[in-house]
């Protein structure tokens, strides 16, 4: 009965409480007020989906990056505000000083070297035993050169080696250019060769020939071709996403250190009404992938690498139109690696009038950019550096030892201390890299 009682006094309470607040609200105007407050959420949630540039959802990548880290570092994530996150970000795309993270934990292989230095060599070469050995492995011997980056997923859209992918089988896409990829992957080891499986990611010429509904298409339903008749995946298409992710899953059974994705964008000609989304759409989809693959490669056991224009790094319209978003992608991979070759800026860039005439400026200016993107956050940017002449331009320099250091030298000036060089023909100029302990010493140096 007391129980019955005491139920009846505090619901009488309760009622004289809620008329007395529903008359004071009416007499303040609080329905009206309320409804403006709702109103103004949604509008600030709007403008927060939409902050231009560099802040992108990158309170999103935050958290997801914490969640890869150890425990501890996963309730902490929880607890920040996501809030606060946002407008720490659009401060720093303001230009304003941007607070610290705090480090996360980056996946690394036993192999890693103190400091990536290395080359791209294409699957072919490799695969080849006498043309990896002597066209390759003998030049880099006892310099500080100690990584090759080699196809896994070539610009043909083809799988390179064996896989026992259901998904990657089914498409038919495997043309094996590396017969025995464990086995090549342990003799490079026994050098002491850090591993790195480029894996071109959207762009891809043969899928639309079996998977036709993976690929972008044009207005008219017609499937879309890039100028020089490549077809490209669709970001947003999950199925084809997962066949990317099976490829890198396979080269990591089969030893690999790294995996690195390359094309991760939309082609440049690419319209809205054909990716079906805006830059902002654009931009969201690449993080998307960039986030998928930060979760799943913490179960696969390897880092992941990303390839980005040298351009978004400074450029809002270039990251509109490939949907690259240099600073959300950073805060995502293990490392990132801008394409910051002299050769791909235009005239006038940073205030140089023929960037490819200046190697060494053009790629500091560029990174000192990047430096002050990232300040404050524990990110690896491993840039891609020029070793080509790019006699198609008016104005370009021949590119020699010399022009190739002036580039290394620079990464070093700024910082930095891992790099990755870019010749497709793969006809390196060998004299450009130190011996080995010649250039620790260098790279102490340019550091102090």
């Amino acid at each position: 009965m007391r129980k019955w009682i005491s139920i009846a006094i505090v619901g009488a309470i309760l009622v004289v409480l809620l008329v007395a607040g529903i008359l004071n609200g009416n007499k303040a105007g609080a329905p009206e007020e309320t409804a403006g407050s709702t109103e103004a959420a949604v509008e600030t949630a709007e403008a927060d989906a939409q902050v231009p540039e560099a802040a992108v959802e990158t309170a999103e990548p935050a958290a997801t990056e914490e969640e890869s880290s150890e425990a501890v570092e996963t309730e902490k994530a929880e607890e920040e505000d996501p809030g606060d996150e946002e407008t720490e970000d659009e401060a720093s795309a303001d230009g304003s000083e941007m607070e610290e993270t705090g480090p996360r934990e980056q996946l690394k292989s036993q192999y890693y070297p103190e400091a990536v230095k290395g080359i791209y060599v294409s699957a072919w070469a490799m695969g080849t035993k006498k043309i990896r050995e002597e066209n390759f492995l003998s030049q880099m011997e006892g310099t500080e050169l100690n990584t090759i980056v080699f196809d896994v997923k070539d610009d043909e859209g083809r799988v390179v080696f064996e896989t026992d992918s259901p998904l990657v089988t089914e498409t038919g896409a495997v043309r094996m250019a590396l017969a025995d990829l464990p086995g090549m992957i342990g003799v490079l080891h026994d050098r002491g060769i850090y591993t790195i499986g480029r894996l071109v990611a959207f762009r891809d010429p043969y899928i639309r020939e079996v998977k036709e509904d993976w690929v972008l298409k044009n207005e008219d339903g017609s499937v879309f071709t890039d100028e020089k008749n490549n077809s490209w995946i669709d970001p947003t298409n999950e199925e084809a996403c997962s066949y990317l992710l099976e490829v890198a899953r396979d080269c990591a059974d089969a030893g690999i250190d790294e995996i690195q994705f390359d094309y991760v964008r939309y082609p440049s000609a690419v319209t809205d009404e054909m990716a079906g989304c805006d830059g902002q759409g654009r931009r969201e989809a690449i993080l998307e992938f960039a986030e998928r693959c930060r979760e799943e490669f913490g179960e696969i056991g390897i880092p992941f690498s990303l390839d980005v224009f040298g351009t978004v790094i400074h450029s809002p319209s270039d990251q509109e139109i490939i949907g690259q978003d240099y600073r959300s992608l950073a805060l995502e991979a293990d490392a990132i690696s801008p394409m910051v070759y002299p050769s791909h800026y235009d005239n006038g860039t940073f205030g140089i009038q023929y960037p490819d005439l200046e190697p060494g400026e053009t790629v500091y200016q560029s990174l000192m950019k990047s430096n002050h993107l990232l300040e404050g956050e524990n990110v690896n940017v491993r840039p891609w550096l020029q070793d080509f002449t790019a006699d198609y331009l008016e104005h370009y320099r021949e590119c020699g030892p010399e022009e190739v250091r002036e580039q290394i030298e620079a990464v070093y000036r700024c910082g930095m201390t891992e790099w990755l060089i870019w010749d497709p023909s793969g006809h390196y100029n060998w004299d450009a890299f130190l011996k080995a302990e010649k250039a620790e010493n260098e790279e102490n140096d340019e550091a102090e």
